[in-house]
């Protein structure tokens, strides 16, 4: 953890970072269902990776939002992916700055969410830059973040990337900690 605290600082000071360029991102699975429809089916599902499960109704339905936030408070447009082949944007009434996706399972891939960042977090963190000083993102050390897509990105547009130290999130994750917590 002290390691981590070091490199921040580090990158933070090296390149001028303001706090208010400083931003964090996590993904999160959003149970929907399991309520009075069941069909008798039940499955258990960890909690937080610890050793206590909860059995749910076989209705459940897994969305996977993407969620962004700054040091300062400010946050980005969420992304929602929801299992399936479609969307019918029509269908719902969302705020045009909120986007919906799909996956065959629900979750975030590669391509999602290289997607999510240069539609959206590149376009918004760049509206929001009034120093023109470069970018940091804290994100976990999850496959989809560190892509070579993602990583190249990141080099064209002055961004940095630091991943929190594995297995921290649930302390360090400000996402996790804050705002995903209760749910």
């Amino acid at each position: 953890v002290q390691d981590f605290f070091e490199k921040l600082d580090k990158v933070l000071k090296e390149n001028e970072i303001p706090w208010e360029n400083v931003y964090n991102m996590d993904e999160k699975g959003i149970q929907l269902g399991g309520g009075r429809k069941s069909n008798g089916h039940h499955f258990f599902f960890s909690r937080d990776g610890r050793q206590n499960y909860k059995i749910h109704g076989g209705t459940l339905e897994l969305v996977t939002v993407i969620e962004c936030i700054s040091a300062v408070s400010s946050s980005i447009p969420p992304k929602f992916i929801f299992a399936g082949m479609t969307v019918d944007p029509e269908s719902c009434d969302v705020h045009p700055n909120i986007f919906l996706t799909t996956s065959e399972n629900g979750w975030s891939n590669d391509f999602l969410c290289t997607e999510w960042f240069r539609k959206t977090f590149i376009p918004q963190t760049r509206a929001q830059n009034q120093t023109g000083k470069p970018i940091l993102l804290i994100c976990d050390g999850h496959g989809s973040h560190m892509t070579v897509n993602m990583i190249e990105l990141t080099v064209e547009n002055q961004i940095h990337l630091l991943c929190l130290p594995p297995h921290t999130t649930h302390r360090l994750q400000p996402l996790d900690v804050g705002v995903f917590g209760p749910m």
